[in-house]
Formats: structure tokens, sequence, C-alpha cells
């Protein structure tokens, strides 16, 4: 997990303020960038690109995952989805469609602070959201799974 973890915070960490876009853009892996910087600095270039292709080699790797297996629909959210408008009835607690597993126990153990933190989001929006539709509400779920930080925890989101 610590190696997903770096990975992530390395692809989302701001370039440095002395960078020019061309080397932070190129740092992220785009192409064009580096062969914009390729011309100014060809072993710079050649350096960043070389970076980020083993970046992009050790992210493909596939993750073993051990955790727990998380619901993203917990009682909670059911609880005002049994209440809302257009929702009720179409999802329960612990709703087998939307289940996913977190890459190690330390990922997701019980009902921890993030997750507490992530049901209260989610019932903020359905709050907020009163006639949203389902395909509406499920790609808000979808959103905050591909967040970093939860796909450092659920690389597989849901």
């Amino acid at each position: 997990m610590l190696m997903t973890l770096l990975l992530v915070v390395l692809a989302a960490s701001p370039c440095s303020p002395s960078e020019t876009t061309a080397v932070c853009q190129c740092k992220q892996g785009v192409a064009s960038a580096c062969e914009a910087l390729r011309q100014t600095d060809p072993k710079l270039a050649a350096k960043l690109e070389q970076e980020a292709a083993q970046r992009a080699q050790q992210a493909s790797k596939p993750v073993v995952l051990t955790g727990q297996q998380h619901h993203v629909i917990s009682k909670r959210i059911a609880d005002v989805l049994s209440k809302h408008d257009t929702l009720k009835g179409l999802y329960q607690a612990r709703d087998p469609r939307f289940v996913t597993q977190a890459v190690d126990k330390a990922a997701h153990n019980g009902y921890q602070h993030w997750h507490r933190q992530v049901d209260e989001e989610v019932v903020t929006w359905l709050w907020n959201n009163r006639t949203a539709t389902p395909a509406q509400f499920e790609a808000f779920l979808r959103s905050i799974y591909s967040r970093p930080e939860m796909l450092a925890r659920f690389p597989n989101g849901f």
C-alpha cells in the first residue's frame, strides 16, 4: 500500500515554482511537453520521460487486495436514501451491487474516521439533491471513489 500511496502522491503533487510548464507536464508523462522540452534540454527530457515510464510501469502492476470488503452504501446512507424523494426503495444498506475491497487492513478496518466523513458527504449531497436520478447518484459515488486518496484505499474503485 505504501508504494501505491507514494505513486498517487507523486503523481498528484504540484510542480515546484521554479519549473516550467514543459518540465512539470513532462514529469507527469505528457508526451507533447516532453517533446517541447527535448528542443531545449534533451538530457532532462530523456531523464523525465524515463522516470514517468517507470512510474507508469509500477502503477500498472496488479495489486493484491487483502483488506476488508467495503460497502459503499452504509446504514447511515441507506437511512437517508429511504426518505429520498426519487431514490427511496432503490438501494439498501450494504447493497451487494456497491462493494469494493480495500488494499489492506489499514486502508479499511471498521467504521473509521474517513468512512464517517465520506458518509456525511454523501448524506449532504442527497439532502441537497432531492430530485437526483439513480444515474446522478451513482456518478456522484463513483466520483468520490475516483479520488486519489480513495483509490489508494480501494484501487479498483467500486
